[in-house]
């Protein structure tokens, strides 16, 4: 089955490398990481991910460690 949704298209060695600005795989894995968007590693060592990914990073939410229960009877 093809899928020919532009967003799920993958982005080429050159595009990641003219998004993040690195040419060294693991620097382009460290940007890609610092900015929170999803990608995996390929077996030779390179971030991949689709158009998707790029554009819509994970957010950050902030969570306690424990549920505040002190309002509950």
């Amino acid at each position: 089955m093809s899928n020919n949704l532009p967003e799920m298209t993958l982005l080429t060695e050159q595009e990641i490398e003219l998004i993040t600005g690195a040419k060294i795989p693991s620097k382009q894995i460290f940007i890609l990481s610092k900015y929170r968007i999803n990608h995996v590693v390929d077996i030779h060592g390179r971030p991949r991910l689709t158009w998707y990914q790029l554009n819509h990073p994970q957010t950050s939410m902030s969570f306690k460690e424990t549920p505040d229960y002190s309002s509950l009877q």
